[in-house]
């Protein structure tokens, strides 16, 4: 397989979006090709998260348990990065994910996606911006949540005061 097509989906990826295309062309080169038959796992949830993996063709399904208990699925497709985190901290997977199809990915591991930053900072620059844009909507989710906790809290005490 060329490295064009993994070429063209490292681009479109915030992460790598800020690197010319020679540097891009390291990186699919640096990185790993995995193919998976349908119904094989890429991993469970619980493993440990080394790297991410980018779907060059195929189609995949992550798999979790709501607060219910309730199974829950996602759909992966071409394209999508999968277990971005695991590039930027040791930590376990929260989810399985399984091949639907035949899958081909590009296997981004940790060591060498930390190596690529240091190398080079416009890629360093573009995942900061990633990383605050992401803290920014987290910020604003927490504050809204806290607006709701404050609003149902206002109105158990209203509701109180009127039994008294």
């Amino acid at each position: 397989m060329s490295l064009e097509p993994a070429i063209a989906m490292l681009k479109r990826l915030e992460l790598f979006s800020g690197l010319d295309p020679v540097r891009l062309e390291v990186v699919a080169f640096t990185c790993e090709r995995r193919e998976y038959a349908p119904g094989a796992t890429l991993f469970d949830a619980g493993d440990e998260a080394d790297c991410a993996y980018l779907i060059l063709d195929g189609e995949a399904a992550m798999l979790a348990r709501d607060e219910s208990g309730a199974a829950q699925a996602l759909r992966l497709d071409r394209g999508d990065l999968i277990g971005e985190t695991a590039l930027f901290d040791e930590t376990r997977r929260m989810t399985t994910v399984r091949a639907v199809s035949s899958l081909q990915t590009l296997r981004i591991g940790r060591d060498m996606f930390q190596r690529l930053i240091g190398e080079f900072p416009e890629m360093a620059g573009a995942v900061a911006a990633r990383l605050a844009g992401r803290l920014a909507v987290l910020g604003q989710e927490l504050s809204a949540l806290g607006d709701r906790l404050d609003a149902n809290t206002n109105k158990m005490k209203k509701s109180r005061s009127a039994d008294e």
